[in-house]
């Protein structure tokens, strides 16, 4: 749905652009609303990162690397074409971006409340479920170890769930 807007008689990439980076990389919202350009390492364009970087200097040491698909880069450049942001990418609120969420939903037809942190914990469970190493997820994720033990169990059962639901139906075979 969002790969459409993009090229609707009255383009937008912002939602897809949005979607699809909250779904491949599973940042917090806080992150989002401080991403620039120059957090995108496009060195190798075959492997683009986004550097998650923060506020305070003392802790550069949180700072993580984050592989981004590169035809995100594409979508990436649509939308700054559209919108000209001045100094971060998504130069608006977050309660605007929440509303780019939930009007995406609805054009999609899911009945689900969609978020920030749903699709955080969305990002979390497929990486988890396509054998990302634990430690690997908590990393990206940037977790502290002693957050990440109620975190992993979360995860760990919300992929056990989807599983379960996956499953084909007794009465089906």
């Amino acid at each position: 749905y969002t790969a459409s807007l993009r090229v609707a008689e009255k383009p937008d990439a912002r939602p897809d652009l949005l979607l699809r980076l909250l779904l491949d990389t599973g940042i917090k919202k806080s992150e989002c609303m401080r991403l620039t350009p120059q957090h995108i390492q496009r060195r190798d364009a075959d492997k683009p990162l986004l550097i998650v970087r923060h506020k305070k200097p003392n802790n550069v040491y949180k700072e993580r690397k984050i592989a981004l698909d590169p035809d995100w880069l594409d979508v990436l450049d649509d939308y700054l074409e559209q919108y000209k942001p001045e100094k971060t990418i998504f130069d608006c609120t977050a309660r605007n971006l929440e509303y780019v969420l939930r009007d995406t939903a609805k054009g999609a037809g899911v009945d689900a409340r969609v978020s920030f942190e749903i699709l955080r914990w969305t990002s979390a469970v497929r990486d988890y479920r396509r054998g990302v190493e634990l430690d690997t997820l908590r990393e990206k994720m940037g977790l502290s170890r002693i957050s990440w033990r109620e975190t992993r169990d979360k995860i760990i059962r919300l992929a056990a769930i989807q599983m379960q639901d996956e499953l084909p139906s007794p009465d089906s075979a």
